[in-house]
């Protein structure tokens, strides 16, 4: 399945397009796994969308992940550029829990491929509410890890063209500004959130810290086709058939595993080893 090789990276440099310092957690996977270091080139990727909403992003995640880290071939003339991009919401099958999906997008230009890895991780501490007191701001940032993951204050509704205090991560500046918000609301209301920039959230730094594992190891395995770093999993079948009536489940039955240059794929028994699925994933045993 698998064909290590050493790494094809040591002693190269990759460039991070980042404005928000993601090296912290990018360069150390990169440096203990392939060789590999990890320079930024700080470029202003809210340009592209911002958290907060004063930039939208007009592009799914990924365009925009491919699109800074072709911004970073255009601009450093690299041959090897990286990205991190994320987003957060609801979990989409977990009602009422908070998800962060995190992508890194690799780019080789020497080898002509580009490669992505992808995570959802509930955990964050991504959250936002409407106060009306101080209390409840405390309140509020207690739950998000405050003082060390940053808050925004802003006017409510979530208005993204009124006045906003971003970055907080001091008693005094988050009182100052939710004093400043209070005095022009007219309702009495002030919105709360929290920071999800990078290097303002230790939680999503993690996330990211993981995800680079990840790719790292991944760049390690060799395309049994053509040698091309990064194969893996790119994608699964379902069917496993039922343990009492032999019918397809929406259970894993087969992974698929892809070069990330060439179109060679195989597929392997999946990681779980299960020959057949529990009638209780089975719509004809478990209506």
């Amino acid at each position: 399945m698998k064909k290590a090789i050493s790494s094809p990276y040591k002693g190269c440099c990759i460039v991070l397009t980042t404005k928000h310092q993601k090296s912290i957690a990018i360069a150390p996977p990169f440096e203990k796994i392939l060789g590999a270091g990890v320079i930024e080139y700080v470029a202003d990727t809210d340009r592209l969308g911002t958290f907060s909403g004063e930039v939208e992003r007009k592009a799914t995640a990924l365009d925009t992940a491919r699109e800074k880290c072709e911004w970073g071939i255009k601009k450093t003339k690299a041959q090897y550029t990286l990205v991190s991009e994320g987003s957060f919401g609801p979990h989409p099958f977990i009602p009422f829990i908070p998800a962060n999906k995190e992508i890194l997008y690799f780019i080789d230009q020497k080898r002509e491929f580009h490669l992505y890895v992808s995570d959802l991780s509930t955990d964050t501490n991504y959250q936002m509410a409407e106060v009306s007191s101080y209390e409840e701001i405390l309140t509020f940032a207690e739950k998000s890890l405050f003082p060390s993951h940053a808050l925004i204050v802003r006017t409510y509704p979530r208005d993204i063209k009124g006045l906003i205090f971003k970055g907080l991560q001091s008693y005094d500046a988050l009182e100052n500004a939710f004093n400043e918000i209070k005095k022009i609301s007219s309702n009495g209301k002030v919105w709360i959130e929290t920071d999800m920039r990078a290097h303002l959230n230790p939680t999503r730094m993690k996330v990211i810290e993981k995800l680079a594992e990840t790719l790292a190891l991944r760049l390690t395995v060799a395309c049994p086709e053509c040698s091309t770093p990064g194969w893996g999993k790119v994608g699964v079948e379902t069917g496993l058939p039922c343990r009492w009536c032999e019918n397809p489940t929406n259970e894993i039955k087969m992974e698929v595993f892809g070069c990330a240059k060439c179109s060679y794929k195989s597929v392997f028994p999946p990681e779980h080893g299960k020959e057949k699925a529990d009638p209780g994933q089975c719509v004809f045993c478990n209506p």
